[in-house]
């Protein structure tokens, strides 16, 4: 029930999602200090953009590790190759929707890392990515990902 909660819960935030301000473009700007980094930041959605800074914002409540504030800005960067509606990933995480776009959809994570690895991105943040966001989910990030 507290799944199905916090799904809801995002989909509500994910209606009044918005650009992000001068201040926080230059606060991610700041962070990534890549341009490379950057440039796949920008492909997201606005959505997943304001989401990503809401989970920044949440984990620098635990955390000042550069490497983890800058995985906090780009783990949802595998959804930048399709357009995916509030109510379709809301479906697909509850199991609701299996077809490949929803395939594609939960496995945002090893595509992020694809994208970045072709989008010649330092490959510290690569190793860091696969390491704290795929192999064992990072303790802060999973808990300041809702």
């Amino acid at each position: 029930m507290r799944e199905f909660y916090l799904k809801a819960k995002r989909a509500i935030r994910f209606l009044f999602y918005k650009d992000l301000n001068i201040m926080q473009q230059m606060q991610v700007s700041e962070i990534l200090d890549d341009e490379n980094l950057e440039m796949q930041f920008w492909k997201m959605s606005k959505a997943d953009r304001e989401h990503s800074l809401e989970v920044l914002q949440r984990t620098r409540l635990h955390t000042n590790d550069n490497q983890l504030l800058k995985l906090s800005l780009l783990h949802d960067v595998g959804k930048s190759l399709n357009e995916y509606s509030w109510i379709f990933r809301i479906f697909t995480e509850l199991g609701f929707i299996r077809n490949n776009k929803s395939k594609q959809y939960l496995a945002h994570e090893n595509i992020g890392k694809e994208l970045l690895i072709k989008g010649k991105c330092n490959p510290e943040i690569i190793e860091y990515y696969t390491k704290h966001l795929l192999e064992e989910k990072h303790e802060i990030l999973d808990s300041t990902d809702y």
